[in-house]
């Protein structure tokens, strides 16, 4: 089963029209238009505009339904459950996947527009550098003996600096929440969410036996 949470306000109309949900899924479609709410009685999808008007705000929105909703799903209703974001704001997903990294939620995040990507043509490519004929040797100088270098004290070698994910994962040795470490690693919001996920999928890091808020360093 999905969850799914549309950002028509960001997506659009169409983009909208395009969703592919089954019967059993539940649409939660946060948008103010008239259009889109006709549109969503019309696809039995529930249209969310109870929320103020302004920049972010249906931003917001989203991601306290989406605290709400994950609060209120056991373990294992968790481990049945796809939630889905169909936006392109990048801020937004970052929010998401932190929301479901944090209470256990398997998240999914879908662009519906992709990146251009430009191939190097030949007009592009760079001019072939001529070759330059050789020039002649100097003439060979007496040599003198070189003058004597003063030792300098070899310089220390600076440590190595951690990675976002070195710092998480030492920093799990006993069962922490995410939430207040973030703010005590110094970390920003979308760099510890990408270290936390990518130590999730390496099964470096697991959800805690004494609480599902908590994560410890895998056994």
């Amino acid at each position: 089963m999905k969850i799914i949470f549309v950002d028509a306000e960001n997506i659009g109309l169409k983009e909208l029209e395009k969703i592919d949900a089954a019967i059993v899924d539940k649409v939660c479609v946060f948008s103010r238009v008239e259009k889109i709410k006709q549109t969503c009685e019309k696809l039995l999808y529930l249209c969310l505009s109870d929320y103020p008007e302004g920049a972010n705000q249906a931003d917001f929105h989203i991601i306290a339904n989406l605290s709400r909703t994950l609060a209120s799903l056991s373990r294992k209703e968790l481990n049945l459950i796809t939630f889905q974001l169909f936006t392109n704001d990048e801020n937004l997903i970052s929010a998401f996947e932190f929301q479901c990294t944090l209470l256990g939620g398997n998240c999914e995040a879908i662009r519906t527009k992709s990146d251009v990507v430009v191939p190097i043509s030949a007009k592009t490519a760079p001019k072939a550098v001529p070759k330059t004929a050789p020039k002649t040797a100097p003439k060979a100088v007496p040599k003198t003996a070189p003058k004597a270098v003063p030792k300098t004290a070899p310089k220390t070698v600076p440590k190595a600096v951690q990675t976002a994910e070195q710092k998480i994962y030492n920093s799990l040795k006993k069962p922490t929440e995410l939430g207040p470490l973030q703010g005590k690693l110094g970390l920003s919001k979308q760099t510890f969410t990408k270290a936390v996920n990518s130590l999730v999928k390496e099964d470096k890091i697991e959800r805690s036996t004494e609480s599902k808020k908590k994560w410890v360093q895998s056994r």
